[in-house]
């Protein structure tokens, strides 16, 4: 059997800006470094064999601090990085809403319709992840693989696996910092364990996700 552990970055200092990072990057704050701690703390017995990682320096270091003690690599990809949002990346949510208000809707309420000149489409997301998530499967077969990557990536490789479309990507559950989501392979057939769960989050601080 193959299992999964798919795991969001900590919370960025543009996501408490409410900035779009996309390929663009921010350090994790302090919040998010206790986030991916707890993470760590809960996931401290479970053996991987390959932990892979978004090249992007907030996935790598929230993968960094999920590894803990453990003496292994992180392998890192750009075919894990967040989707290319082109002119919005940096931009504030609301600045966004206001100068391009249809597109803005449609990312958030109608991916399929969403289009853009300089970024990626969440089509072309689907393109570059999907290949990727299918050779890690193959290529690890019966092994146990973390991957850290980022909420848009990551609701495509679930709506990938419970055979959605992108109209439904959005669905709950939220995708918040550090949530964790397991998928088991049987037979090739993919069974989620968990999705998007943050139960290391200590119950008295809830109020960090």
């Amino acid at each position: 059997m193959t299992k999964l552990y798919l795991i969001r970055h900590g919370e960025t200092q543009w996501n408490e800006e409410r900035r779009m990072q996309g390929h663009l990057d921010s350090p994790l704050t302090a919040k998010g470094q206790q986030q991916a701690t707890w993470l760590s703390n809960a996931l401290q017995d479970v053996h991987f064999d390959k932990l892979c990682a978004s090249s992007s320096g907030r996935a790598l270091q929230t993968a960094t601090i999920v590894k803990g003690t453990r003496d292994m690599d992180i392998h890192t990809s750009d075919d894990w990085r967040e989707m290319n949002l082109g002119a919005w990346e940096g931009r504030i949510s609301s600045e966004i809403e206001e100068l391009d208000p249809d597109n803005f809707h449609a990312f958030w309420h109608a991916p399929q319709m969403y289009k853009t000149s300089k970024g990626e489409s969440f089509e072309d997301l689907q393109r570059r992840v999907i290949p990727a998530l299918e050779r890690l499967v193959e290529e690890h077969a019966g092994k146990t693989i973390a991957l850290v990557s980022h909420s848009v990536t990551l609701k495509i490789i679930m709506a990938y696996l419970e055979q959605k479309s992108l109209a439904e990507l959005w669905n709950p559950p939220y995708f918040h910092p550090t949530c964790l989501s397991i998928v088991e392979f049987k037979d090739s057939r993919p069974h989620i364990q968990l999705h998007a769960d943050t139960s290391h989050f200590p119950e008295e601080r809830k109020e960090y996700v």
